[in-house]
C-alpha cells in the first residue's frame, strides 16, 4: 500500500490525504471538501 500524509484545509480546517512527494515540491494542495488550491505553508496541520 502506498504513503499518504494528513493534510489540514487552512480554510475549512478538514483532513484529507495526499501524497508524500507533494512536500517541498511547490505544488499547491488542492481540499477536495472546500475546492480550495493554497501551498504547503498555509496548512495548519500536516501529519506524515
Amino acid at each position: 500500500m502506498g504513503q499518504t500524509i494528513e493534510v489540514s484545509c487552512p480554510k475549512c480546517k478538514k483532513v484529507f490525504v495526499a501524497n508524500p512527494h507533494m512536500l517541498g515540491s511547490g505544488m499547491d494542495f488542492h481540499c477536495p471538501f472546500c475546492d480550495l488550491y493554497f501551498p504547503e505553508k498555509d496548512s495548519p496541520k500536516i501529519r506524515k
